[in-house]
């Protein structure tokens, strides 16, 4: 009993031991791994953008429904167009355009417009035209050009960003807007605005009650640019003390990828199905089997059977070549040295041992040719080959 006590504390000794050398050995490192953007994230792009408004302590929903516009008794709204499907929106312009004169705010971009579109849209209602910018004559159509070439830009920006200027600040804020496109307001309603060194980008006009703000395109607010520049700024100086409805269609996904969501089992099971089909209607490369019968075959039978094979995946150039090797094999047993003849000395030998003419040795020995031959030509070169064969 006191032998086992002392080996237990022995051993616990060990133990402590190892476990203090072991932690002073090992170093606890902390390794983040980064596993991108949720799937969240990924299926909306505009995400930190509801996270931001959120902070600010505005209230956000998201709707992919205009037929149900928020009521503007209780508390001001904003609108902010996420889509760019230009149908959609043609589609419920009278219903936009009658709720911001009620007193609505509208963002929307001018991405889903075409240029120097002619036609009726909502953008031409307002007396809004999407030109190119380089095909602007002059900065003349830009209103704030003498505004802004006094202003000198700050060393630290580039000065394609996008310039916006408000009452009493001395700087402006900087955007990252699309400069290949110009905002051109042709019946001059409106009241604020934001230009870049040659163009129009962000225009902002009353209607009726309510506001419309027509930005170039909206990828500023993306999550990838929404920290950049005075992005976040500009997103909280539109929708300060009002609540904020996000709308955006939701992703158009074709058949497969409905099919393949809901009916994930059902679609592999079909899958294997078309695999097994098509394994099972494949060709086979292999000779065609033919029907058993119980009888045995004759040796002649399993012969012919064989030399059918032969003639069919090997040819006839390569049978007339064993034949020939066969009876050179039989000629070096009956006279040794056969195979370091010349060509003509073994068709003379091949004479002396068969009895045969040259002629006839001379036409059945030569390289048998390349081109497929007659049933009685060939037919007729392997009887000769047969016969000097059995000769020897």
């Amino acid at each position: 009993m006191k032998r086992s006590y002392i080996v237990i504390c022995a051993v616990a000794l060990l133990l402590l031991a190892l476990g203090i050398w072991l932690s002073q050995k090992v170093t606890l490192t902390e390794e983040r791994l980064a596993l991108g953007p949720s799937p969240e994230a990924r299926s909306n792009t505009y995400l930190a953008m509801e996270y931001f408004l959120r902070e600010q302590d505005i209230t956000v929903r998201s709707s992919a429904d205009l037929t149900r516009l928020p009521a503007l008794e209780a508390e001001p709204h904003t609108l902010i167009i996420l889509s760019q499907d230009a149908q959609f929106i043609e589609q419920q312009q009278s219903t936009l355009l009658n709720w911001v004169a009620q007193g609505g705010h509208l963002v929307l971009s001018a991405q889903h417009e075409a240029i120097n579109n002619n036609s009726s849209s909502l953008l031409s209602e307002l007396g809004i035209k999407k030109l190119l910018t380089a095909d602007l004559e002059s900065p003349s159509h830009s209103k704030n050009t003498q505004t802004t070439n006094a202003t000198c830009a700050r060393p630290d920006q580039p000065s394609q960003l996008t310039r916006l200027y408000l009452e009493n600040e001395q700087s402006p804020a900087y955007l990252a807007l699309d400069t290949l496109y110009h905002l051109h307001d042709s019946d001059n309603r409106a009241h604020a605005w934001a230009n870049s060194q040659g163009a129009t980008h962000l225009l902002q006009l009353s209607h009726g009650q309510g506001l419309i703000t027509v930005l170039s395109d909206l990828n500023l607010w993306r999550h990838t640019n929404i920290h950049r520049y005075d992005h976040a700024w500009l997103l909280w100086y539109l929708s300060q003390d009002t609540q904020v409805t996000l709308f955006n269609l939701p992703a158009q996904q074709g058949l497969l990828s409905l099919l393949w969501h809901y009916y994930t089992i059902a679609c592999v099971l079909l899958l294997a199905l078309l695999l097994l089909g098509a394994w099972y209607a494949a060709p086979r490369f292999a000779p065609l089997s033919t029907a058993t019968y119980n009888s045995r075959r004759r040796l002649v039978e399993h012969l012919q059977a064989g030399a059918l094979f032969n003639l069919r995946y090997n040819g006839q150039r390569s049978l007339l070549i064993t034949l020939q090797k066969d009876i050179k094999q039989r000629a070096q047993w009956r006279f040794p040295g056969f195979s370091r003849l010349a060509v003509a000395e073994q068709w003379q030998v091949l004479q002396q041992l068969s009895r045969q003419p040259i002629s006839s040795i001379s036409h059945s020995m030569r390289p048998p040719p390349s081109k497929k031959l007659s049933a009685q030509a060939f037919t007729q070169h392997v009887a000769r080959l047969q016969q000097l064969r059995n000769a020897l």
